[in-house]
């Protein structure tokens, strides 16, 4: 079978199968496409001829890349998963998924934004036009919730329970949970639905109100995605005079890290985040033992 039909078998079977969501099936689509892009390169045109030794060779070809420790693990883990899927349907005939092991995981420490970061940049935003009031909501409603991208991204405004104080979000796998909005994430929300995302959801060009559902609209009256949501993040936190490389996975680590600080339980984070893992959350308690480490050695008076 040519790398290109079974590809597109692997992307329906991630779709109806697995379940996963738009932006996981773009991700491992880039990376088997990746592959598919060396096999051309050596005019292989069936993937019954791929094996260990055309493996390594891809590899190789990567690291000339010099991609980043995690970006090359995520490419292992998605070839894995695809080689077992032509194992599986009998497409290869050796179990490649067996031989391969990725290289390990670097230790990673997050950009997050200290607290009193955080409220500066909150309090450095402009609340005037009805873009800045949107603005607002996304900053301090990813530091309520402690959401994903993607989950913000796909907020609806039928998936808001103003009296609960909740918002349903669908993370990975289109797995549901329920978020909780803090009082003045509430605030900001109630002032956007008052009229800012009514102004937002007005399309000069087409002379009417977008139907759009989304919570988040940009100026067209669609829904913002993520990529715009992550420009947003960054240009308010340069404008607040901050030079730290933040993202919306920083607010997240932010939101976890200052609950952990204010006594917050892992177990508690864990579900606050969607992990199904507690090895996950388990990053923010090294965080922690860190910080404590730091005040141990500057109040302790033996510490040295």
């Amino acid at each position: 079978m040519d790398p290109d039909r079974s590809l597109g078998l692997y992307l329906k079977y991630l779709r109806y199968e697995k379940n996963l969501t738009a932006n996981s099936i773009e991700s491992y689509k880039k990376d088997v496409k990746q592959l598919g892009l060396y096999l051309e390169s050596l005019d292989i045109k069936d993937m019954g001829h791929m094996d260990l030794s055309v493996f390594r060779g891809f590899v190789k070809w990567l690291d000339e890349k010099k991609y980043a420790n995690r970006t090359i693990i995520r490419k292992y883990s998605s070839l894995i998963n695809y080689f077992r899927f032509l194992e599986e349907n009998r497409i290869i005939d050796i179990p490649l998924s067996q031989f391969i092991n990725a290289p390990r995981k670097r230790k990673r420490y997050y950009n997050i934004l200290s607290m009193s970061e955080m409220r500066q940049v909150l309090d450095h935003m402009e609340t005037e036009k009805p873009a800045d009031i949107r603005d607002r909501l996304l900053m301090e409603l990813i530091y309520s919730t402690g959401a994903r991208v993607s989950e913000v991204e796909g907020m609806m405004l039928d998936d808001i329970n103003m009296k609960k104080n909740e918002i349903k979000v669908r993370g990975k796998g289109r797995k549901e949970r329920i978020v909780y909005i803090n009082s003045e994430a509430l605030y900001c929300l109630d002032t956007y639905l008052g009229g800012a995302r009514q102004s937002l959801s007005f399309s000069k060009v087409r002379g009417t109100y977008s139907g759009d559902r989304h919570l988040f609209l940009n100026s067209g009256g669609r829904g913002l995605t993520a990529r715009s949501i992550r420009n947003i993040v960054k240009k308010n936190v340069r404008l607040a005079g901050i030079s730290k490389n933040i993202t919306p996975h920083s607010l997240r680590h932010s939101f976890a890290t200052h609950l952990l600080q204010r006594g917050a339980g892992i177990r508690e984070i864990q579900e606050l985040l969607g992990h199904e893992n507690i090895s996950t959350t388990s990053i923010y308690s090294h965080m922690d033992i860190t910080r404590l480490k730091k005040d141990y050695k500057k109040f302790h008076p033996r510490a040295g």
